[in-house]
């Protein structure tokens, strides 16, 4: 999977800033958006009472899919 940032130059849908208006954002139910990378390639979201680093294609996919 390309990294989102490759894929927003690309198709111009800003994902990574509909990704960043979503920090704070509880969804499926026990999954909390707290951070966007710099560079938007990566998520920090808390899991489980765990910080979680996942690519954020595969956030932006839970959230808005």
């Amino acid at each position: 999977m390309l990294d989102l940032s490759v894929q927003d130059y690309y198709d111009g849908k800003g994902k990574i800033d509909e990704l960043r208006s979503a920090i704070g954002e509880n969804y499926l139910g026990n999954n909390t958006l707290l951070d966007v990378s710099e560079d938007g390639n990566r998520c920090i979201v808390i899991r489980d009472d765990k910080k979680v680093s996942e690519p954020s294609w595969l956030t932006w996919n839970r959230m808005f899919s």
